[in-house]
């Protein structure tokens, strides 16, 4: 039985494998490693189309190289984290805390008028935070699922 003072690894107790199945962690590193791919994939996209990209949304392309830039780097630290055999479940809970920042600060920029978005680029602020959600949501419950500061096999 873990009390959040170390390494959860499956079979460590019945309560424990009942709640995160036999190998809970590679669901866990898979999902960070799935979420570290598409920030990086669409980090390289902006990147290499960031002219066209800021014409068709509107912030023009310095916004969207430098968004493109940050989510490539994103993805970088999220794909280490998913490296380790064991996850500490508070860095899952932080990278699912940078997620719903993300989308927070989407909607904030949206709401603010802060870019001169076209409406193709309002509808896209919108829909990226999708995806985002639904990793951050799988990621905070994935880090809930151990009690205090322990880890995800």
């Amino acid at each position: 039985m873990n009390h959040g003072n170390g390494p959860v690894a499956a079979g460590e107790g019945r309560r424990a494998g009942e709640r995160r199945g036999r190998n809970a962690g590679s669901p866990v590193r898979r999902l960070l490693a799935l979420d570290a791919a598409g920030m990086a994939v669409v980090g390289l996209v902006y990147l290499a189309a960031a002219a066209p990209l800021g014409r068709a949304l509107g912030p023009g392309t310095a916004v969207v190289a430098a968004v493109g830039a940050g989510m490539l780097a994103g993805g970088g630290a999220v794909g280490l984290v998913a490296r380790p055999p064991y996850v500490r479940s508070g860095t899952v809970r932080a990278v699912a805390a940078c997620g719903f920042g993300w989308i927070a600060l989407s909607l904030a920029v949206l709401a603010s008028g802060l870019l001169d978005l076209t409406a193709t680029g309002r509808a896209w602020t919108v829909v990226q935070t999708v995806p985002v959600g639904v990793f951050a949501v799988l990621q905070a419950r994935a880090a809930a699922t151990v009690s205090g500061g322990g880890s995800l096999a």
